[in-house]
């Protein structure tokens, strides 16, 4: 299946969302760009319609902060937070979040990320 794209769009299209590169390795990492959420998304739509292939390589959103509380300052190209949206739920067999519940105690981060991205 695809994602639903134009709900993705109308929820978060004004976002800035990281994005990796994973075609290039610059210290045994991908390097990323900051891109407004619809733009990506527009890259995506035409990875698919072109094969799965793309002149600008194979791009991954990685690590968006999407539901970071509002407690929590804004890191710089960790992309915006929609807290007051309910995406994150920990899965039953992670019910002891630990890290997250020291993290939201002190209110300094949090290991809550989103991914996604074409196959390839």
């Amino acid at each position: 299946g695809k994602p639903n794209f134009e709900h993705l769009l109308q929820e978060f299209g004004e976002a800035v969302v990281p994005v990796a590169n994973c075609d290039v390795k610059e210290y045994n990492s991908n390097p990323k760009e900051q891109l407004p959420f619809k733009e990506y998304v527009e890259y995506w739509r035409e990875y698919i319609r072109n094969g799965y292939r793309s002149s600008r390589g194979c791009l991954y959103l990685k690590d968006w902060h999407l539901s970071r509380s509002e407690l929590i300052p804004k890191a710089q190209g960790l992309g915006i937070a929609f807290p007051e949206q309910d995406v994150y739920t920990t899965p039953v067999y992670f019910s002891s979040d630990w890290l997250n519940e020291y993290w939201d105690a002190v209110a300094v981060d949090d290991y809550r990320f989103v991914y996604m991205g074409p196959k390839g």
